[in-house]
């Protein structure tokens, strides 16, 4: 069909100059990679197996990347710029890096000012602000004598200003993942293109097969979760601690994920002559989910510790994530 193609991958439809399937999310600018990116198993996705990227393996698996002193990068040589204030990213970074793989990362970086939500902490006491405003709409509906009319109405207002929270929350998780999944994929394949084009594919081998396993890993275990519905299902009772529970254990998975891709996409980088420093390799703090549930249950003002993690976790790793996306940017100049 024309002004058409099909996803190699999943098999939709998609727009002749779609760079991303809106199906599966992949890349389908550059069809001679799909062999080796990501090949499609027969019955689904097969869990790849579980890597520890503390110590990656030295034989038959990941080869760990030279240490560095990230927080204080050496002077001569690196790359020496002051990061722009990363709530307020600046310049789009798209334009003027043309297409390919260059500019999918930059489109993809371009994107956080509209994914990447940081939310204040405030945000903690907006059940109570959801169930002040439902009570004054009811004393207010008692006073004009409207009987049980004041409690269908004032009732559903609540719930709705209540399911406020986790839909922010679940949006700017589920966008985050999406946007994320562009960009790794950009990243590989334009290492693979620098790599050919320097004759330095084969050096950089090794971190290039850590960065698709872990690149496939992240797919197959961060699930997709609609933000309306997954907000709907939290509407009730005692599920809405499973929704808290989830949005808890997705920020720790999920940034020690990105930073062993980084430590990889950096080392591959410093091989073919790019240098990419990063402050830190620390990663978010493993909160314990499992007792701010039980905490929850039995003493329901824990809950808002528990919304506080969630928000402040993910805020953490959308600020790292942006510093280390400057500089590459900064380095494809």
């Amino acid at each position: 069909m024309d002004g058409t193609k099909t996803c190699p991958y999943c098999g939709k439809l998609a727009p002749a100059d779609a760079q991303f399937c809106a199906g599966c999310g992949r890349s389908i600018s550059s069809p001679q990679q799909v062999p080796e990116q990501q090949p499609q198993q027969q019955g689904g996705w097969q869990e790849p197996p579980q890597q520890n990227y503390q110590q990656p393996q030295q034989q038959g698996g990941w080869q760990e990347p030279p240490q560095q002193n990230y927080q204080q990068p050496q002077q001569q040589g690196g790359w020496q710029q002051t990061p722009p204030p990363y709530a307020a990213p600046g310049q789009p970074y798209q334009q003027g890096y043309g297409g390919g793989a260059k500019g999918q990362i930059g489109g993809a970086i371009q994107n956080r000012n509209m994914t990447d939500d940081v939310m204040s902490g405030i945000w903690i006491l907006w059940p109570f602000v959801a169930i002040a405003i439902a009570g004054v709409i009811l004393i207010a509906l008692l006073l004009l004598n409207a009987g049980l009319w004041a409690i269908i109405v004032a009732l559903p207002i609540g719930i709705v200003l209540y399911a406020v929270l986790n839909y922010k929350l679940l949006k700017r998780m589920d966008e985050h993942r999406k946007r994320e999944m562009a960009l790794r994929m950009a990243i590989i394949s334009y290492l693979k293109e620098k790599g050919a084009e320097t004759q330095r594919a084969q050096l950089i081998a090794n971190d290039i097969a850590a960065m698709e396993s872990i690149n496939q890993e992240a797919m197959y275990k961060e699930k997709e979760r609609t933000p309306v519905l997954w907000t709907i299902l939290g509407l009730i009772p005692f599920v809405n601690y499973l929704v808290m529970y989830i949005m808890g254990e997705y920020a720790y998975d999920h940034d020690k994920r990105w930073h062993a891709f980084t430590q990889y996409t950096q080392s591959a980088c410093q091989k073919l002559g790019i240098n990419i420093m990063t402050p830190s390799w620390s990663t978010l703090k493993e909160r314990p989910n499992i007792i701010l549930l039980i905490g929850t249950l039995l003493l329901g003002i824990i809950m808002l510790v528990w919304y506080y993690f969630i928000i402040k976790d993910l805020n953490d790793h959308f600020q790292a994530q942006w510093q280390f996306e400057d500089q590459l940017m900064a380095q494809l100049r």
